[in-house]
């Protein structure tokens, strides 16, 4: 089922956009002579290449102390700046989240941090939204009076929504600058900067998906509703019943108007590797509409499908062998290149 992901607004991860398989943790190099420092540190690096280099662009394994990437890319983070000669209290703000779909309202959040947050009684915080040529958008009071979308009254957090003006609605995606300004009791200003994207994608997901195996390969099928002909990119994580990230794949494609199917193909041997049968949880899933600067976020799904019981027999154990990395791979060890 769709759920918005929903989190403590104290909470923050670095965004990290995964579209290419990140190498594999560090391995230990070989020992080598005294003085062989470079050497080793080449040897590290090309395993790490030739351990990435057994999956493909396209799919990859999640490792067990890793955040799911797609909750990761939508964390936002909160920007703070502190006072004059970095007195403070410092000012943190931070939407809600990384993109807003529409029709819905942005939800903003503030916050006084440090030396003389805690009175925040007579604080006043406002904050004016523009848009990415600088035009304003509009005006916005955060309030912390426990009224939605305020979560507790008193807290220490602002918070404030806002409703983009229908001329400001963007064709497909569009980056809005929020300028936020905390006027202290005694007179003080603390001043900071967030932003958020507002996306209009050109099609959604519908909630039905379907799975195979194909060649080694678990292809999880989405099914989405496109309005307008564009190319349109769909990321998803696998995750076993207990909740242990299995893998990351992602897909793109472009499709007219209509309902259509996505295959969204996870490589195989990540299950074997994992040791992992099935059924797997398709724990998180998002579809966004590409070609344009910037992309257009579509909802991240959570939980949102179920796959078959599959032994581990059903998937492939070979190695994908993705040829740059392994041709990084022998220049760092000075071989000759691998065949394509």
């Amino acid at each position: 089922m769709y759920q918005r992901i929903h989190r403590h607004p104290f909470c923050a991860l670095v965004l990290v956009f995964v579209l290419t398989p990140p190498l594999a943790a560090a391995a230990q190099p070989p020992a080598g002579p005294p003085g062989d420092s470079t050497s080793a540190l080449a040897r590290a690096a090309a395993a790490d290449y030739r351990e990435a280099a057994r999956y493909p662009a396209w799919s990859h394994p999640i490792a067990a102390d890793r955040p799911d990437p797609v909750v990761a890319e939508r964390t936002p983070a909160p920007h703070s700046l502190a006072g004059p000669d970095g007195t403070g209290p410092r000012l943190s703000v931070w939407p809600a989240e990384v993109s807003f779909v529409a029709p819905e309202a942005v939800v903003l959040y503030a916050r006084l941090i440090g030396a003389g947050a805690g009175a925040a009684d007579g604080v006043v915080v406002t904050g004016e939204v523009r848009g990415s040529g600088g035009e304003p958008v509009g005006s916005v009071t955060y309030t912390d009076d426990g009224v939605a979308p305020d979560a507790r009254a008193g807290d220490g957090v602002f918070s404030a929504p806002f409703v983009l003006p229908a001329e400001a609605l963007p064709d497909l995606a569009e980056s809005f600058l929020v300028e936020v300004v905390a006027t202290l009791p005694d007179g003080d200003l603390r001043k900071a900067a967030s932003g958020f994207l507002y996306s209009n994608p050109w099609a959604r997901l519908t909630g039905r998906f379907r799975d195979r195996v194909v060649d080694g390969n678990l292809v999880v099928l989405a099914q989405v509703e496109v309005e307008r002909a564009g190319r349109f990119h769909l990321q998803g994580t696998l995750h076993t019943l207990a909740d242990s990230p299995i893998g990351w794949a992602q897909t793109a494609v472009e499709l007219g108007p209509g309902r259509h199917w996505i295959e969204l193909p996870f490589y195989g041997l990540m299950f074997p590797a994992r040791g992992a049968a099935g059924p797997y949880r398709l724990a998180t899933v998002t579809l966004s509409t590409t070609g344009a600067m910037p992309n257009a976020l579509g909802p991240v799904w959570v939980d949102a499908h179920t796959t078959r019981a599959y032994p581990l027999a059903s998937f492939t154990t070979r190695p994908f062998g993705e040829p740059g990395l392994l041709r990084a791979a022998d220049r760092l060890e000075g071989r000759a290149p691998s065949s394509p």
